[in-house]
């Protein structure tokens, strides 16, 4: 009986663990890793100052499936020619999560220097990402729902 219990618990630590996602705790700040939103895979990492570098991207899950945005840049930069900004349209972006099969949907309306260039929705699949003195998470590109290039 002691044995039951004892998996019981360890399981329902399992599925626990599997339904609460940091990542979508309104009051954490994650940085967008990837270059290209467009990627088959996007990486989050934690947010410390210290990580901030030229045009860093900031990303907040907010409740109710909307998100939100902000552009940080180190105080040791000046300049920043050439770079192409991703643009979201916030209240076009949103996302959804199923903790059971860890897929998370991201509707995202933007693109580069402008409001228009692209829509999408696609499922990601979750996974953790713990390296050196990082964490965050992985999403990994599972199905493309509908794409929109507004550029042709």
């Amino acid at each position: 009986m002691k044995k039951l219990l004892f998996i019981g618990l360890i399981l329902f630590g399992n599925a626990a663990s599997a339904q609460y996602l940091q990542l979508l705790d309104a009051s954490t700040n994650w940085i967008l890793k990837t270059s290209d939103i467009k990627d088959n895979s996007l990486v989050f990492v934690n947010y410390e100052k210290k990580k901030v570098d030229l045009n860093t991207m900031i990303w907040k899950f907010l409740p109710n499936g909307r998100l939100e945005y902000d552009y940080q840049s180190s105080e040791t930069i000046y300049a920043c020619a050439g770079v192409n900004f991703l643009d979201m349209d916030v209240d076009e972006c949103r996302w959804t999560y199923n903790p059971s099969t860890l897929i998370l949907t991201l509707q995202i309306k933007g693109g580069y220097a402008s409001l228009d260039d692209f829509v999408f929705k696609r499922d990601y699949k979750v996974s953790m990402l713990d390296e050196n003195d990082e964490y965050g998470y992985t999403l990994t590109l599972d199905k493309e729902q509908y794409f929109n290039d507004l550029n042709n």
